[in-house]
């Protein structure tokens, strides 16, 4: 560690940055994508306004644990883009930080893969949840002394909705069908745009999204059966984006309101055990990188930042 670091409550070393994505206040918009793949950043921020067009260079930022933000204007418009990894504890990262470092509301679109757990969505189609919840391995239940017997029988527990907000899952499925369609005509291997139903996170790649690792006790053989039992109307199955609906409700500042929504391509079938080609991923990932940015910028915002003094501040 190379930083002074004061609160150990909440990190923060001498430049004022959090801790894990090494962010401050005004290098992070009120508008914001984030990815798991750093390369699937950098794609995005490829369409982002060059720097001759918005007149000020395009911040990027890699922080020493993994996150990498990309700060800039697309169309005009102020907005990150952020590749933070896989998985609830980076979400959380994520959400908690950037949130210490925006000002005013924050609006954010996850772009990213998942498992499809319905035949309306085969590889090379696109999930809008309208809702989440999460799926947590319990770890009590593999105990040798378990302190909750009363739980001796769930080796999964399953938690209640958290929904996306309402408005920008409407902007952002339009925005995805309309630049979808051009492509879903003239390839079988992509679309349609799912949306409507649910999102569940698994707390790992593997036990806890129903994987099959014979190396190890999981207890999950049946695990997608009783997900699509309890909620029928479940989609996609990943490790983000329920996570971050769960964050955004739990958002309670009422100055620092946190509104979010998100879109994933299908890359494995879960049911019929596929997964998409190459090819696919090649076609698809541009044109739904560029219809969450011009969602995102159609999303009102509360008390948005003054560009005074940002790394998005116009300096022509």
């Amino acid at each position: 560690m190379k930083e002074s670091i004061s609160n150990a409550n909440f990190p923060r070393d001498e430049e004022d940055r959090v801790y894990h994505i090494s962010v401050k206040v005004g290098e992070v918009a009120n508008r914001v994508i984030t990815v798991g793949d750093h390369v699937r950043a950098r794609r995005i921020a490829k369409l982002l306004d060059s720097e001759e067009e918005c007149g000020h260079p395009i911040f990027e930022k890699q922080s020493q644990r993994g996150f990498l933000t990309i700060t800039g204007r697309y169309k005009g418009v102020p907005v990150t883009i952020m590749a933070i990894g896989m998985g609830n504890p980076m979400m959380d990262f994520f959400v908690r930080e950037t949130r210490a470092s925006v000002e005013g509301e924050l609006a954010i679109i996850r772009f990213g893969s998942c498992g499809s757990i319905t035949h309306l969505a085969p590889p090379g189609a696109v999930i809008v949840p309208s809702a989440g919840y999460c799926i947590r391995r319990n770890i009590d239940y593999f105990a040798d002394e378990p302190l909750y017997p009363e739980l001796k029988d769930k080796p999964y527990l399953f938690s209640g909705h958290f929904k996306a907000d309402e408005k920008m899952v409407e902007i952002l499925s339009n925005t995805l069908k309309s630049a979808i369609g051009v492509i879903e005509s003239e390839s079988e291997y992509v679309g349609p745009v799912l949306t409507g139903g649910l999102n569940v996170d698994g707390c790992s790649f593997y036990s806890s999204q129903g994987r099959f690792d014979p190396t190890f006790w999981d207890d999950n053989q049946d695990l997608l059966k009783e997900v699509a039992l309890k909620f029928p109307k479940t989609h996609s199955i990943e490790m983000e984006t329920s996570m971050l609906f769960h964050l955004a409700h739990c958002a309670k500042d009422p100055k620092k309101p946190i509104k979010a929504a998100g879109c994933m391509q299908v890359f494995a079938d879960r049911l019929a055990n596929g997964f998409i080609q190459p090819e696919v991923v090649a076609l698809l990932e541009p044109v739904v990188g560029k219809a969450c940015l011009d969602a995102l910028i159609q999303i009102d915002i509360e008390n948005e930042m003054s560009p005074e003094g940002t790394v998005w501040e116009c300096k022509k």
